[in-house]
């Protein structure tokens, strides 16, 4: 029905709104990502296209300007369900805001706007375990140094986000007993150093194989150590907030640029660093 109003719609002079209420129902995945990517086709010229949707799969980071997200306080009832089954007119309390507003007022109500960030998490593909690889602590670290090759051209970087710096001992274990090319990115603090140091001492791991990134960036301990003043003013006009980006905020730009394949400059020092970073990590695959 969908594509046969728009066939009329486009013989017509009339600028046409479609509505559609949960298009993706019932349809396996391949098929939601062939109906969201025939949408564009139909919005063109006057025309308007609006829809709803609870899946990830039908979520489209390039337009993450125009969702809005919909709350309802009838869906989160201060009882229980069972007690809330039956509700009257006077408990629906329906409100509209940008996904960007609403994300930066409420950050932890993340049921509201989970396909979104189901969307936007990074699925690592299918590697190669004789290609040499840069594995780091977690996905923060993963996001910011993807940005940078992407921003700096360099796609000769095989990057992988590991799950915290002391969840390393299986990888280590496979690179010692198989002779595998991977290097160990951590953090330059505390605890990245002593997780270094554990990884030498009890498996064995050659010291030129692991590293923390105050090695490469000194008096840098962290990925956010990347972003001097005039990125973090990028970030925060960006992502239209009011004071400077957590570090959550942080990884969700990261994360939304990413997807959407929407690369800015955030300055001369972010590249600067970024850079200086990227070619040590590069050298130490060689």
């Amino acid at each position: 029905m969908l594509f046969t109003q728009f066939r009329v719609a486009r013989s017509s002079t009339r600028p046409m709104l479609f509505l559609f209420d949960e298009p993706a129902s019932n349809l396996h995945a391949a098929a939601q990502q062939k109906l969201i990517e025939c949408f564009p086709e139909i919005a063109r010229a006057e025309h308007t296209l609006a829809y709803t949707t609870h899946s990830h799969y039908m979520i489209e980071p390039r337009w993450l300007e125009q969702t809005f997200i919909v709350t309802n306080r009838a869906d989160t009832p201060q009882n229980s369900m069972l007690d809330e089954i039956s509700l009257d007119d006077e408990s629906l309390d329906v409100k509209v805001a940008t996904y960007r507003s609403f994300v930066n007022e409420h950050p932890n109500q993340t049921s509201y706007f989970q396909p979104i960030l189901d969307r936007l998490e990074v699925v690592p593909s299918r590697f190669d375990l004789h290609k040499a690889s840069v594995i780091v602590e977690g996905r923060s670290d993963y996001y910011v140094l993807r940005y940078a090759a992407k921003l700096l051209n360099r796609p000769d970087i095989p990057i992988l986000p590991g799950l915290g710096a002391g969840t390393f001992g299986a990888l280590v274990s496979l690179h010692v007993g198989w002779s595998l090319s991977f290097f160990f990115f951590l953090d330059g603090d505390r605890q990245g150093k002593i997780e270094r140091d554990r990884y030498v001492s009890e498996f064995g791991i050659p010291e030129n194989c692991i590293g923390t990134i105050d090695e490469f960036l000194p008096k840098i301990t962290d990925i956010e150590g990347l972003l001097d003043s005039e990125a973090l003013d990028r970030i925060e006009q960006d992502l239209q907030l009011a004071q400077r980006p957590t570090k959550g905020q942080i990884k969700r730009f990261f994360q939304e640029k990413l997807a959407a394949s929407a690369i800015l400059d955030l300055g001369n020092g972010f590249r600067d660093r970024a850079k200086a970073l990227l070619d040590g990590l590069s050298s130490k695959l060689v």
